[in-house]
């Protein structure tokens, strides 16, 4: 019996890391996109990039087994480390990066509590 449910939650594991791993090769292409045009925009349109990567990166860490704090981590680093990748400085945007997922979520969560 016991066995069984070792078995169950091994298994459990499995996919959760599958579908992490699934959603981290979606993200990849998706930012590879995105740095291919960071280089030659201003601020305001490199900020718009920004938010655009990390509204679809919020999307894809709904789908995963993570919760709370560890979603904002994975997006954030999501976006930085492809932006190092690419040898880009987003390192100003940073700060602004982390208020707007906070607002995001936040009114995402109140969206939902109607």
């Amino acid at each position: 019996m016991e066995f069984i449910e070792n078995a169950e939650m091994l298994i459990a594991l499995i996919t959760g890391l599958a579908g992490l791993v699934g959603t981290a090769i979606s993200t990849y292409f998706a930012i590879k996109n995105w740095i291919t045009g960071f280089k030659t925009k201003s601020a305001q349109e490199i900020w718009s990039l920004i938010m655009e990567v990390a509204d679809k990166a919020m999307a894809e860490a709904e789908q995963t087994t993570l919760e709370g704090a560890d979603k904002k981590t994975m997006v954030m680093e999501i976006i930085q480390a492809s932006a190092e990748a690419a040898k880009l400085d987003i390192a100003p945007f940073m700060q602004q990066l982390s208020t707007y997922i906070d607002q995001t979520i936040t009114f995402v969560n109140k969206m939902s509590k109607k």
